[in-house]
């Protein structure tokens, strides 16, 4: 998508539930008017309004989208089609404005499962380069396993108490940097036997 489309997009997110919300009421004031119109508003307004708002949240918490505003041809298809296809069935007269804002949600449905799917996708991609970058940095072989923890306390849970302001000096295992002395406050019984998971506190400088 060019960079001005994904502009847009990304600027009406947050209106476009609203938009259509408002245009369904606005819609039956026009073109309706009866009182079986009047009714299905309760249902419409609030699962167009519920669909769109959604799709908007399920892009915006995509990083690719929050961060570099990267949608997708497809997600927007997807989301615009559902606005369309909503705002046309509320333009309709009965009974062919009802199937088509039921349509409407089948394919906003549709875009929800799709949109999911795709961010889905990015987020193992993302933890994929993520480990890959790592196992460079060990000077692994790309697709090995990441090594085992070992040495002393390896594979408990450390819990910090954050409410003492203090300055993490680094890694234990680094020996040219000095650890961070703390004491154990609290004991906390796991599920797994074979790991030990407690509540640390540093000491007070």
């Amino acid at each position: 998508m060019p960079k001005s489309a994904r502009n847009v997009f990304y600027r009406i997110l947050i209106p476009a539930p609203f938009v259509l919300g408002i245009w369904i009421l606005v819609a039956w004031l026009l073109f309706h008017q009866s009182v079986t119109g009047f009714l299905s508003l309760f249902i419409a307004i609030p699962a167009a309004f519920i669909q769109l708002a959604v799709m908007g949240f399920m892009l915006w918490l995509r990083p690719s989208i929050r961060l570099s505003q990267e949608f997708a041809t497809e997600d927007a298809l997807w989301y615009f089609g559902t606005f369309v296809v909503w705002a046309l069935g509320a333009s309709l007269g009965s009974p062919w404005g009802g199937l088509v804002m039921v349509a409407g949600f089948v394919i906003g449905g549709i875009g929800i499962s799709r949109i999911g799917q795709r961010s889905r996708e990015e987020a193992m991609n993302t933890m994929s380069q993520r480990a890959e970058r790592m196992r460079e940095y060990l000077g692994q072989e790309p697709g090995s396993r990441l090594p085992n923890a070992t040495g002393p306390g390896a594979g408990r849970v450390i819990i910090v108490d954050t409410e003492t302001e203090w300055e993490e000096k680094g890694p234990a295992t680094n020996p040219q940097r000095k650890p961070v002395e703390g004491e154990v406050v609290d004991e906390r019984d796991s599920d797994d036997p074979d790991i030990d998971e407690w509540e640390a506190r540093p000491h007070s400088s």
